[in-house]
Order: C-alpha cells, then sequence, then structure tokens
C-alpha cells in the first residue's frame, strides 16, 4: 500500500510537470508535455484505474499551480479522464475457460480511444453550436489571431492574404484530436513497457500486431465521410474533421499489418525506420497504411504471410 501510494504521487507530480513545461516556452519542453499522460497509464496499468484517477487529480493541481486552473481543467479532461478510463478497461478480464485469463483486447482498446477521441471533438462543436458560433469562423479566428500574434505584421499580412488561417481551419480540429489520440496511444504503450519492464503490470503486454478492431469504428467513419461530402455548412464541417478522428484507428490496424507482415524480412528494423521517417516526412504512406488497415478484415494479409499472433496471445 505505501509503494502504491508513492507511485501514485510521484506518477501524479510527473505528469503535471511534464504538461506544465510547455510554460517554458522551448521546444524541448513543448515535446514532453506529450507524454504526461505516460506516468498515470504507469499507475492506471500497474496499480489499478482508480489510483490513476488520483493520481491525475495530483497532476491537475500542478499544472493549476504552474499554468492556471483554466489549464488544470483542460488537463484533467483530455488527459487524466481518458487515462481512467483506458486503463478500466485495459484491467478488464475474464476466464478462457481453460484455465487462463483472457484480457481485454487491443483492438477495443483502440476503439474505445476513438470514441474518446471523438466525444472530445463533438464536445467542442456542441459547445459553439449552442453558443450560435459557426465552428469553422470561430477556429478561423483563432488561428488568425495567433498569426498576428506569433509573426511579423508583413508576414502576417501575406498569410492572410494567402487565405492561411482559412485552410488550417479546414481540417485543424480532426488533425488535433487524431494528434490527441495518437498521442494517448502512444503513452499508453509506454507506460505498459515500464510496468512490464518493472515486473509490476497487472496485465500482460498486449499483441498489437494482432490487433483487430471491432465493426462500429468503420460504419462511424463511413457516416463521417458521408456528411462531409453530401452535407453543407456545420454539419459539413463536423463531418469532415471527424472523419480524421474515425481513420486513425485504420492507420493503426493498417501499421499493426505492416509490423506483422515485415516480422520476418532481414533487416527489418532498418525498413520500418525508413517507412516511418518518409512518414513523418511526406505524409502519404501513412494514408495507404490506413488503407490497408481498411482493407485488412477483407484481404487478410496477416493470415496470409504468417505474421502477428492473434490479440489474445
Amino acid at each position: 500500500m505505501g509503494k502504491d501510494l508513492i507511485l501514485l504521487t510521484v506518477g501524479g507530480l510527473a505528469a503535471g510537470a511534464l504538461f506544465g513545461s510547455i510554460v517554458t516556452g522551448s521546444m524541448g519542453a513543448a515535446l514532453l508535455a506529450y507524454f504526461a499522460a505516460a506516468p498515470l497509464f504507469l499507475v492506471g496499468l500497474s496499480v489499478g484505474w482508480l489510483p490513476a484517477a488520483a493520481s491525475g487529480l495530483i497532476g491537475a493541481a500542478v499544472v493549476a499551480g504552474v499554468m492556471g486552473f483554466f489549464a488544470a481543467g483542460y488537463f484533467a479532461l483530455i488527459v487524466g479522464l481518458p487515462v481512467a478510463v483506458l486503463c478500466r478497461q485495459a484491467l478488464l478480464n475474464r476466464p478462457d475457460g481453460q484455465g487462463s485469463v483472457e484480457w481485454y483486447p487491443p483492438g477495443r482498446l483502440v476503439a474505445a480511444l476513438t470514441a474518446l477521441a471523438a466525444a472530445a471533438l463533438m464536445a467542442m462543436f456542441a459547445v459553439a453550436v449552442l453558443e450560435g458560433v459557426d465552428p469553422r469562423q470561430e477556429v478561423q479566428q483563432t488561428i488568425g489571431a495567433v498569426l498576428d500574434a506569433g509573426m511579423p505584421p508583413e508576414v502576417a499580412e501575406r498569410a492572410r492574404e494567402q487565405g492561411l488561417a482559412e485552410r488550417a481551419a479546414a481540417f485543424l480540429p480532426g488533425i488535433a484530436a487524431a494528434l490527441l489520440f495518437l498521442t494517448l496511444a502512444l503513452d499508453g504503450m509506454l507506460g505498459q513497457a515500464i510496468a512490464a519492464r518493472l515486473n509490476i503490470a497487472r496485465r500482460p503486454s498486449p499483441s498489437w500486431r494482432g490487433m483487430t478492431l471491432p465493426a462500429w469504428p468503420l460504419y462511424a467513419l463511413g457516416l463521417s465521410c458521408l456528411a462531409g461530402i453530401a452535407a453543407s455548412g456545420t454539419l459539413e464541417y463536423i463531418g469532415r474533421n471527424l472523419a480524421i478522428v474515425f481513420a486513425v484507428p485504420f492507420l493503426l490496424q493498417g501499421l499493426a499489418v505492416v509490423h506483422a507482415v515485415t516480422a520476418r524480412l532481414p533487416g527489418r528494423a532498418v525498413w520500418l525506420a525508413g517507412f516511418y521517417l518518409l512518414g513523418l516526412v511526406m505524409a502519404w504512406p501513412f494514408v495507404l497504411v490506413a488503407a490497408l488497415g481498411l482493407a485488412e478484415p477483407y484481404v487478410g494479409l496477416r493470415a496470409r504471410f504468417g505474421g502477428g499472433p492473434k490479440e489474445s496471445e
């Protein structure tokens, strides 16, 4: 109990410090903020989801002291709450009828994370609509204000002439939610890896190469694309940005296929490093991988190439 309390407290302090490092203004500190959820995942996946929630409150208190109460609420909603929910789901298990334990599968964890990211995006849109504000116009004005504040006047003027704020506003909410999605996924994997390394993990590490999504993200993606194409105005804007969020789980499923299919490839690490580098620089490889993730349930590349264990293994 004493060790758990220490871990809970240290995890919360670390999460708050990582998130609050943004105030230093340095690029390195901004990168550290992306790992703010990892200490909370470490607590949740080794002690439990309720301690993770308590650790999140400690982190929020640290953020409040460094950045103010608004930032603390933001931290609690986009870091603390998702971590607690995901840890609760990750620790669900049941007997498999063969004397072993079946843990909550990674595909459903990704689906839960998808639902959380979509809910956060929908909440933002709902607040704007209830206030009688055009969400796209609001995002565009915010981007314009940031450009005016952070750029020399002549550069900001050129950006306005080129419609930079208008073009960025078209997809920025969806991209921001997708980035939150990927950050939480990465931090969750990191937290589990550290817990397993320290031999304090409450569940075995999931087999991500065997990840299989449930059906509903595909339906959600289809409906979002339909709204983004066929609708107009606010509904079109919401659909377009939700489609970005609902595409992310298929990107992860596609990456699972890539890792599984290349499992027996000589020099695999070099090929994967080159692939990720190309994706970060040019982006289009990740679009192709998301398409691969969409097609995988129908083409079954992992089964054909014999790569990747099942989710439950």
